[in-house]
């Protein structure tokens, strides 16, 4: 069997469509350079997980979590990771204060999403998503799937935390492609990858108690576990995305409307133009979450009734966006 050790899992690859992921009791810091075995981390998160994909699952997030096989290990979807990870800000902590100087614990009047190179030797950098495209990690498309869903999950985490007295500072999501094509989230989310302060007095539950060496690691972990277990209703939380479709003409196609318009703008005497062309934009909004099928019923909606593929081309993005009758 093909097995690949990262940093505090093991994977095994079982077929050409599943994976054993299996959790150990290993914790790093600052890309590696601090390491320490901590008793029953790989239990905790391992089912930490596990609790939080079932989650996300029940919300139809498309996740590579298929099940849970013990205590130490996931089944799931074999999947080709994008070479980027995504981190999604709703306070500010860590590396952003450090980068911009801003004091810690400023909230944000709305999340924060940052591409960032999975790269160790480089200290994974913070990559524009214009570069991350052009350097091929991912396609324009997958960027526009991968915020809209970002900030579904920051969503959902953020009531279910709220409903256990903990604050989502901010969290990293992975995403890979299935066997099947499928972008999809993977890796873990556990303590490990997010921040998570108590609601009430700000003491600090997550990864950062071992960077900081405020110790009690494990407690603060399974006191998340803990409480996650608790949980017997899931929040009822109101979704909405929105894919947005621009139409134009296209370059071979005559535009009529748009030489009109260009012949007006040269009897008033604007300068320096040399050509316009006209096209159309359109909305819908699904009370769903986002997915990278929405966006291609999007596309089958703009090619099937909004638009003639024969003369015209489209350019699509998808957002999601909050409301306030969460809860």
């Amino acid at each position: 069997m093909e097995r690949y050790s990262g940093k505090a899992k093991d994977i095994e690859l079982l077929d050409e469509k599943e994976v054993k992921i299996h959790f150990r009791d290993s914790i790093s810091a600052f890309d590696g350079e601090k390491t320490e075995e901590l008793l029953n981390k790989g239990e905790v998160n391992c089912r930490t997980s596990a609790k939080l994909f079932e989650i996300l699952n029940e919300y139809n997030i498309e996740t590579h979590y298929l099940k849970s096989i013990s205590s130490r290990d996931l089944l799931c979807e074999k999947v080709d990771i994008i070479p980027v990870e995504i981190v999604c800000r709703n306070i500010a902590a860590g590396s952003f204060c450090r980068r911009y100087g801003i004091e810690i614990g400023t909230n944000f009047d709305q999340p924060l999403v940052e591409f960032f190179l999975k790269e160790d030797e480089l200290h994974d950098p913070l990559i524009t998503e214009e570069a991350a495209i052009l350097m091929n990690y991912l396609s324009g498309e997958d960027a526009t799937i991968i915020k809209a869903v970002t900030l579904a999950v920051n969503h959902i985490l953020r009531n279910i935390f709220k409903s256990i007295s903990l604050v989502l500072v901010d969290f990293k999501l992975e995403f890979g492609r299935s066997h099947e094509g499928k972008l999809i989230i993977a890796d873990e989310i556990s303590a490990d990858t997010m921040r998570l302060w108590e609601i009430n007095t700000g003491e600090i539950k997550d990864k950062d108690r071992y960077r900081k060496d405020l110790g009690d690691v494990i407690q603060h972990y399974k006191d998340i576990l803990e409480r996650l277990e608790t949980i017997t209703e899931l929040p009822n939380i109101e979704f909405n995305t929105k894919t947005n479709i621009r139409i134009s003409l296209k370059d071979s196609v005559l535009d009529p409307a748009g030489e009109v318009t260009f012949r007006s703008l040269k009897r008033n005497e604007y300068e320096n133009i040399e050509s316009v062309r006209l096209g159309k934009n359109a909305s819908i909004k699904f009370s769903s979450v986002p997915s990278e099928s929405l966006y291609k019923k999007t596309q089958e909606i703009s090619n099937r009734i909004l638009s003639n593929p024969l003369i015209e081309e489209t350019k699509l993005s998808m957002e999601y966006f909050e409301t306030s009758n969460e809860g």
